[in-house]
């Protein structure tokens, strides 16, 4: 009796080890950002420019250039205004160090670091996301952020190596953000 119970149990845990987590299925995936995609213009309030230039501030190497100038958008509340991904700065291997910001009021949502992030289907009061930071060669962070009382905070991480034929399995299976 107890050696079917701890093959059953060994199957459950198989079988929950091999299946994503729900942020990470890609069909799960709404919207895809980051990379070398630039973002595009906005003009924020005066409230919200000041924001984020004092939030750069307080970064280490600011980003400064056109490169950092855009934005990418996206309604992560459902309230019909977006949200804003902001590059606070950025390192030699294309992470950056993003801030998520709301308008009307300005607010901080959160800040996270990555190369390319992923916003999945809304489950909760704000979409959940995945990002994806290189560390070089075949391998790379995976991280999860959800809101907690509209701050993003992280609630999961995980790194993944890959392997010649597959370098990094993750980008395989979520994609690459398509520049627009």
């Amino acid at each position: 009796m107890t050696s079917k119970l701890a093959l059953l149990l060994l199957a459950i845990l198989l079988v929950t080890l091999s299946v994503p987590s729900a942020a990470e299925r890609a069909s799960a995936v709404v919207a895809k950002f980051g990379g070398e995609c630039e973002g595009a213009t906005f003009q924020p309030t005066p409230r919200l420019a000041s924001l984020i230039r004092n939030v750069k501030s307080r970064e280490k190497y600011p980003c400064d250039t056109a490169f950092c100038g855009g934005s990418f958008a996206y309604d992560l509340n459902g309230d019909g205004r977006n949200e804003h991904f902001v590059r606070l700065s950025c390192g030699a291997t294309g992470n950056c160090t993003w801030g998520i910001f709301s308008d009307r009021p300005a607010k901080l949502r959160g800040t996270f670091t990555a190369w390319f992030f992923y916003i999945h289907r809304r489950n909760a009061l704000w979409n959940p996301l995945t990002t994806y930071t290189r560390e070089g060669g075949a391998q790379g962070v995976i991280t999860t952020l959800r809101s907690r009382h509209g701050t993003y905070v992280q609630t999961s991480e995980h790194t993944e190596r890959g392997e010649y034929r597959d370098p990094q399995p993750f980008l395989t299976r979520m994609g690459a953000p398509k520049c627009s």
